[in-house]
């Protein structure tokens, strides 16, 4: 496997199980992390989890988890005893409710991801919401309060990569979806702040998240070769 593509997490969002294991299986050793979302989950459950395990493939959990503290730090307990590598919890859970899941998992090897915005949202929610802070500000906002929560890291979109990874103490993670090829669409894109491999990595990424690119293509292993081409 090369440098590049150890910091790559295929999103398996299908709805369809067999096609989700038939991609671990095309892609082989070439790719070591596949993400979990709740598209898959909600069809194959723990199956999907053990089916990773299986084929010896590290498992992120990508529920984006938002509940009572209580609720959320039992959810985080039962996933790190399932040997799950990463999953992630809302930042506009609070801080109460970050560090009762980071309690859960403490002692184990499961690592907490924040979510601060999706990559589909922007302006337009925050005034629905009632906040007058731009994208970024929100998102630097929630970052800090992941780092006071002691989180592993945060998910961002690769438009406020370059402004949060100086504010990061080392070892915070940045993992940044809304990964796209140049020039080339993906089917029902929603995703609004995205960027190239190269340039979410020049910026100060530590892990990819790619999904449709991949997903969405008859030839998976050809758009591996491509993601770092340029």
């Amino acid at each position: 496997m090369s440098k590049a593509l150890e910091k790559v997490v295929v999103a398996l969002d299908y709805d369809d199980p067999q096609s989700a294991y038939k991609i671990v299986e095309q892609l082989g050793d070439r790719i070591d992390r596949y993400k979990i979302g709740p598209q898959l989950f909600t069809h194959a459950g723990l199956d999907a989890i053990r089916f990773l395990q299986a084929h010896r493939k590290r498992v992120f959990l990508d529920l984006k988890l938002y509940d009572t503290p209580q609720v959320v730090a039992r959810s985080i307990e039962r996933f790190a005893g399932l040997g799950v590598e990463f999953a992630t919890v809302h930042c506009l859970g609070g801080r109460t409710m970050l560090e009762a899941a980071g309690s859960a998992c403490r002692g184990s090897t499961l690592r907490l991801l924040g979510v601060t915005l999706l990559t589909s949202q922007g302006a337009p929610d925050s005034y629905n919401w009632g906040w007058t802070e731009t994208e970024s500000g929100m998102v630097q906002r929630l970052a800090a309060l992941g780092m006071e929560s002691r989180l592993a890291g945060v998910l961002c979109s690769p438009q406020e990569l370059e402004m949060l990874r100086p504010k990061t103490v080392p070892g915070f993670l940045l993992v940044t979806p809304g990964i796209r090829l140049p020039g080339k669409e993906v089917f029902q894109d929603d995703q609004r702040r995205t960027s190239s491999p190269v340039e979410a990595i020049d910026r100060g990424a530590d892990l990819l998240i790619v999904g449709r690119p991949l997903t969405q293509s008859p030839e998976p292993h050809r758009v591996l070769d491509e993601l770092f081409a340029s």
